[in-house]
């Protein structure tokens, strides 16, 4: 397969602001800038030896249906971040995450993230950082990771119809967060709880917790709703 320079695709970009989405096989350490639209022809890994394996700043990745993959190939215990996303209405969709620290970082504002499954994390399957707004996590899937599968910080996010199942903390954790919303999610054999939501004015509505070591579904703070949720054979 023949490999398209990233540079050439940035400077397509930045000619070409209403060009056709560019099929891709970029590097792992490589940024999408605005104004890209990257879709991969290929799994990418495994990506050591540098930061991030790929940094999304106001762009907009398709995986493709691929994995994009972190490992110790070098043996010094230092593990890259996974997918970065920064800026502002970044989009990274479709395909996989896996053994990376944190699979998927989302900072910014306006972000989308959505049919990814990230598993195998060192830590957070999907971690959404405090200085973070208006995010949107739907049908993604964490599974498997050391510590929570979904971490979420900041304030007034979406966190719609995903599953969260053999995470060794929460299945999904919303601290010291303000008016998000938990959604249609479901969490299932996780380690900890199912889904735990502390902060203010969260909404924990119609979502599904079964078979978790601890509290199916645990709130903390005030002013949260919780409405409309099954929780059933928790520890």
């Amino acid at each position: 397969m023949t490999r398209i320079p990233f540079g050439t695709i940035a400077l397509a970009a930045g000619l070409f602001a209403a060009a056709a989405p560019v099929r891709a096989q970029v590097a792992c350490g490589d940024t999408i800038g605005k104004g890209q639209t990257v879709t991969l022809t290929a799994d990418l890994g495994p990506c050591d030896g540098v930061q991030r394996a790929i940094i999304i700043d106001s762009g907009v990745l398709d995986l493709g249906g691929h994995t994009v993959f972190c490992e110790d190939t070098n043996g010094n215990e230092k593990f890259s971040y996974g997918l970065d996303i920064r800026g502002r209405n970044a989009v990274v969709r479709n395909g996989t995450v896996s053994g990376c620290i944190d699979n998927v970082y989302v900072a910014g504002s306006k972000q989308t993230v959505e049919g990814i499954t990230a598993a195998a994390a060192e830590r957070y399957g999907f971690y959404v950082a405090s200085t973070s707004s208006k995010n949107r996590l739907a049908g993604n899937t964490a599974t498997g990771n050391t510590d929570d599968g979904f971490q979420a910080r900041g304030v007034k996010h979406t966190i719609d119809g995903n599953s969260a199942s053999g995470n060794g903390e929460d299945g999904i954790d919303v601290t010291q967060a303000t008016k998000v919303k938990i959604t249609n999610n479901t969490s299932t054999n996780n380690s900890d709880d199912g889904i735990e939501a502390t902060g203010t004015k969260n909404k924990i509505i119609g979502n599904t917790s079964t078979a978790n070591a601890d509290d199916g579904i645990a709130v903390g703070a005030g002013k949260n709703k919780v409405i409309g949720n099954t929780s059933t054979g928790n520890g």
